[in-house]
């Protein structure tokens, strides 16, 4: 009837770029917050972080089965979950630095953060290397060497070995 309202339509992104330098200067410090705000994003989406917690809630579950509830309150169960989450995210952003090419040219990856731009290769990989050494240092430090012999082979199974052959062969499914 008469007292319906005409719809709202908003234009956020005209907004919010207008408004940018007077929410940067209402907030000191705002823009440094979301530049760190966008590299914690862009080094999650790397690591892939929510696949890489499911990965570590894999292993934790295994440890927990072994050991019983109590097992979650020792050490070794945090070394395990965090450990194994580094391995797996640097497995998934070695991946992502070795396909940023082939991820350029579909839409469905054109927007992660190595081609897009929003990181650089080297700088990826170097996440890559931090992730994967501390994971697996950790697994060796405060697991057993054989939970770091498999984070290590992991990364080197799916960064390598599943990465490179994906394009090429159908074998990589196995």
């Amino acid at each position: 009837g008469s007292f319906a309202r005409p719809p709202v339509r908003l234009r956020l992104t005209q907004t919010a770029a207008a408004d940018a330098p007077a929410l940067a200067a209402a907030a000191p410090g705002a823009a440094a917050r979301e530049k760190r705000r966008t590299l914690l994003g862009d080094l999650s989406e790397l690591c892939k972080a929510r696949l890489s917690a499911f990965v570590a809630l894999t292993g934790a579950a295994g440890y927990v089965a072994h050991g019983g509830a109590a097992a979650i309150a020792e050490p070794e169960f945090f070394a395990l979950s965090v450990g194994t989450f580094l391995a797996s995210g640097a497995a998934n952003t070695f991946n992502q630095v070795i396909e940023a090419p082939r991820d350029a040219r579909m839409a469905r990856t054109r927007m992660r953060p190595v081609p897009s731009g929003r990181v650089s290769r080297l700088f990826a990989a170097l996440w890559g290397c931090a992730a994967g050494g501390g994971g697996v240092a950790l697994l060796a430090a405060a697991t057993t060497p054989t939970a770091a012999a498999l984070g290590a082979g992991n990364i080197g199974l799916y960064a390598l070995a599943y990465t490179l052959t994906k394009p090429r062969l159908e074998i990589n499914t196995w």
